[in-house]
């Protein structure tokens, strides 16, 4: 469900915070079922090198274009 197009009534700051709470337990609860869908963030040390453009599209692109 794309919940930026429902409208919404006002919040209070205590219904907002509870519906913060909800849907990032939900959101990690399956994360967690589900390892397999991670996106793998490639590192490299600070100082130490970098990354070739080539990856930097690679990597970004699958996450931009859907």
């Amino acid at each position: 469900m794309d919940r930026r197009r429902q409208r919404r009534r006002h919040e209070t700051w205590e219904e907002l915070r509870a519906r913060l709470i909800e849907e990032t337990s939900a959101y990690l609860t399956e994360a967690l079922r589900h390892p397999e869908f991670a996106i793998r963030i490639p590192v490299i040390p600070a100082g130490q090198g970098q990354f070739p453009p080539s990856l930097a599209r690679a990597f970004w692109e699958p996450l931009l274009t859907d």
